[in-house]
């Protein structure tokens, strides 16, 4: 029982560390269960580490998301309707496309490899590329959308694709670090309600070693989320990739 409550410990650890940081939380889960022999726990593992994340988000930004401010504030009526934009791509490809098969470990290490590649190309563009930045607008949300959408495949990173292409395009960067984050709560939210249906939802997963693992991954998101945004004032995304491309290589 101890070692079944470590291993969810850990688990909850890697959902809340890689959920936020550029690195494929999804691709860390297929890699780590295979490593920890956790085969057994399903959707339902994926579903309690989602809600841990989620939380974290809600924690992190309450003052943001609850705030009484008009148009000071990012996130108002507009900001609703961007999200609405940038969640439909995401939605078709769930409805159509079968992304389970891309679950194995051998496609998560080609996809954490590409992952990479693509942080550290786009960090090294975004400085030596003369462009007009973009505008906060539906055509924005929607590519964004786009660059979200690509990362529902196993070992790509949603909030390194979605960031790194806002600061690529002349976004500020606090605003789309701010609105990565908020674009991860729809897609959050029905990707728990698209297995709740679909699958056996919390059965496979006893109370205890559920909630280390809701625990584990609220806390560690919530931790993450500071850590990143305090590390993106200084650095860029293209160390996540370094990191990205070795672990693809090493394991």
């Amino acid at each position: 029982m101890i070692n079944e409550l470590i291993n969810y410990l850990i688990l909850g650890f890697v959902q809340g560390v890689t959920e936020f940081f550029p690195i494929s939380s999804s691709g860390h889960l297929v890699l780590f269960e295979d490593f920890l022999g956790i085969n057994n726990a399903g959707a339902s593992a994926e579903i309690i580490a989602h809600f841990g994340t989620l939380f974290s988000i809600i924690l992190f930004y309450r003052a943001t998301f609850f705030s009484n401010k008009d148009s000071d504030d990012f996130f108002h009526m507009d900001t609703l309707k961007m999200l609405i934009i940038s969640t439909i791509p995401a939605v078709l490809c769930g409805f159509f496309f079968d992304l389970e098969i891309f679950f194995n470990y051998d496609f998560v290490k080609i996809a954490l490899l590409c992952n990479g590649g693509f942080l550290i190309l786009l960090s090294i563009l975004r400085g030596s590329m003369e462009k007009s930045p973009w505008k906060w607008d539906y055509k924005t949300s929607f590519f964004l959308g786009l660059f979200q959408a690509l990362a529902m495949l196993p070992g790509i990173s949603r909030s390194g694709m979605v960031i790194s292409y806002g600061l690529f395009v002349g976004l500020e960067k606090k605003k789309i670090i701010q609105y990565a984050f908020f674009m991860a709560v729809p897609v959050i939210l029905l990707s728990i309600v698209y297995k709740l249906i679909f699958s056996d939802g919390f059965e496979a997963i006893a109370f205890q070693p559920g909630l280390v693992l809701f625990l584990s991954s609220f806390i560690f998101g919530y931790f993450s989320l500071i850590f990143l945004i305090k590390f993106l004032e200084r650095f860029s995304f293209a160390w996540f990739g370094l990191y990205c491309i070795i672990i693809s290589l090493v394991l």
